[in-house]
């Protein structure tokens, strides 16, 4: 068996086929093998740090479906032969390995009436948008409570935009996604947005002629610092602003003061990195997740596939995400 490590003597996005290597099994763990990985910024991220750190056999992947292989004396509601879908942890070995150790109560039971890959695509976006839109933004997910809400989404046909869409969609939402390329403005409007704006114009004097208004919420799936003015223009008194991307400078945030904006950070990865007890909520996401997508009540937002986890395709895929213009997910079946 194998892993594919990052090669931290090549910048060029490189992993080097090395013999698997896993962890001390703990008794919270499932084994698992991963049948269809997805790959994600993060991914792109995680790899230039390795290369910064010189960190050695750092394993990366963070969006899989795996078959269960073994599993530990404390893991609940699984059994060896379930398909499984995750994101994992970041301080943890991830998916791009023929096999995985990942903690059972950040997994879900994987979807029923989707393909491998389709399903793969899911995981970390859809945490990441349910927990942004629920619990940060604290939108309700009954209809009745968001009439007459709005919700604006920069960034939509990426990965979490794609989801987020869906996801507001289905609350009663009034959705507004951003996009600049007829593409990615097709891929939103099929995700199911009401209005597609572009971000690179003032979004002001955009969303005053779509909808005649500010927005009650904003879901910045894209770089904050660029969006902080459009942002405290757009959005309405006393509205809640959800950020995915760390700022790159120091930003002012009395921009939102008059308005008495509240702003809120949104990171998959915080429950896992701090083993926080409430960590089996993500489990709990990913249960919700594949019973609406076998309600076939949410598009797949796989847009790429390929076939083959290797070395290359490995490094096709993270250098497609590099260039940052891909609609949905890019999704390798293994």
């Amino acid at each position: 068996m194998q892993q594919f490590v990052v090669d931290i003597e090549n910048k060029d996005f490189n992993f080097k086929v090395e013999p698997l290597a896993l962890d001390v099994m703990t008794a919270n763990d499932l084994l698992v093998r991963p049948l269809a990985v997805a790959v994600n910024p993060v991914d792109t991220k995680l790899y230039q740090n390795a290369l910064n750190q010189a960190q050695q056999n750092k394993v990366l992947g963070y969006d899989a479906v795996a078959e269960v292989v073994a599993m530990g004396d404390q893991v609940n509601g699984f059994q060896v032969g379930d398909k499984v879908f995750y994101a994992g942890d970041m301080t943890r070995s991830g998916s791009f390995a023929d096999q995985q150790l990942i903690d059972w109560q950040l997994v879900g039971k994987a979807p029923s009436k989707l393909s491998l890959t389709q399903s793969a695509a899911f995981p970390l976006v859809s945490i990441t948008a349910y927990e942004a839109l629920f619990d940060k933004l604290s939108i309700s997910e009954n209809r009745v409570d968001n009439r007459n809400k709005s919700l604006l989404i920069i960034g939509g046909a990426g990965g979490v935009g794609s989801i987020a869409i869906q996801l507001a969609k289905r609350v009663g939402l009034q959705v507004i996604a951003t996009a600049s390329r007829e593409s990615s403005k097709k891929w939103c409007l099929a995700m199911g947005a009401d209005k597609v704006i572009d971000h690179y114009q003032p979004l002001k004097a955009q969303l005053e002629k779509a909808i005649q208004a500010e927005v009650d919420y904003i879901l910045c799936a894209a770089d904050s610092d660029t969006h902080m003015q459009n942002m405290a223009e757009s959005i309405k008194p006393f509205g809640e602003i959800c950020l995915l991307v760390s700022t790159g400078k120091e930003t002012d945030l009395n921009v939102f003061k008059n308005k008495s904006v509240s702003i809120h950070w949104e990171f998959m990865f915080s429950r896992s990195l701090y083993q926080t007890k409430d960590r089996f909520l993500q489990g709990q996401i990913l249960t919700k997740i594949a019973t609406i997508i076998d309600q076939q009540e949410f598009q797949p937002i796989d847009s790429q596939q390929l076939t083959g986890l290797n070395a290359n395709n490995l490094k096709i895929a993270l250098a497609r995400i590099a260039k940052g213009d891909m609609c949905g997910k890019l999704v390798i079946e293994c």
